[in-house]
């Protein structure tokens, strides 16, 4: 089996990233910019590719790439992960060792400021819908003809540079379970993840919790207003909102999010 990582990016100016990230293995860099080209570089590790878009919106650069993706497996990426140098035959060997998975999760360890604050992983099982909604995408692996057999992409209104802040992982991971893939965690980590700076996090404020609704509609549509009082109760300690203000917030939201109305309108 063979590996691509999927990185979506921004305003990169040549292929140098793919070594500062360390990606041992094949690679393509949906690259956001002013300007549209196409790179390619081989390397000891396979090809590496870059294209570059004038576009905007963290799904649609990640589409970008599955559209120009080859491999059989690919791994998601952001361009703030560096991977361990075993990274590729330890991924490759999970789908051995999982034959039966679709999706695997893996482990990342959490950098601030230098230091690993937090290391995120899970035993090796199977996830369901209820257990696995707060996985990053640059944690997540897949099987290429499993999102082909089923015609799955990223959400392209969800995320950064999207009208709506958050929730393209989310929806990815909700889009494979309605498809009935079958979706695992794994222990291995797969390197770190820097969280010093976010383009697009500016806070637990007011539009947080509008989009928060939105999502919710979308990922919950039947349950919605349940899940609401959830996440309108989780956030307590992160915001000077209050509680009452947060869920009449996520409840616009879910109003709002029937019509893709955004928080300023």
């Amino acid at each position: 089996m063979k590996l691509q990582v999927l990185v979506a990016t921004m305003h990169q100016r040549d292929l140098s990233i793919a070594e500062k990230m360390n990606i041992r293995c094949g690679a393509v860099i949906a690259n956001q910019a002013e300007c549209e080209e196409v790179v390619n570089q081989n390397t000891q590790y396979g090809t590496w590719k870059m294209i570059t878009t004038p576009t905007r919106g963290v799904g649609l650069n990640r589409n970008i790439a599955l559209m120009a993706s080859s491999a059989e497996i690919l791994l998601m990426s952001d361009d703030d992960v560096i991977y361990n140098d075993d990274m590729a035959q330890r991924v490759v060997d999970a789908f051995s060792q999982i034959p039966e998975a679709d999706v695997i999760i893996f482990g990342m360890d959490m950098v601030k400021s230098g230091f690993v604050i937090e290391t995120r992983k899970h035993a090796i099982h199977r996830l369901h819908v209820w257990n696995s909604m707060r996985f990053g995408t640059y944690r997540i692996a897949v099987r290429r003809k499993a999102l082909l057999d089923h015609n799955i992409t990223f959400h392209q209104r969800f995320g950064g540079g999207c009208d709506f802040s958050a929730g393209e992982d989310s929806l990815f991971l909700k889009e494979c379970f309605d498809n009935r893939l079958k979706v695992y965690s794994h222990d291995y980590v797969l390197g770190s993840c820097c969280k010093d700076v976010s383009s697009w996090f500016f806070g637990y404020n007011e539009k947080y919790f509008y989009d928060k609704g939105v999502l919710v509609r979308n990922l919950f549509p039947k349950s919605a207003y349940i899940m609401a009082l959830y996440f309108g109760i989780r956030f307590k300690r992160k915001t000077d909102i209050g509680v009452f203000r947060r869920l009449k917030l996520i409840y616009l939201g879910i109003k709002g999010g029937k019509h893709w109305r955004t928080y300023g309108e």
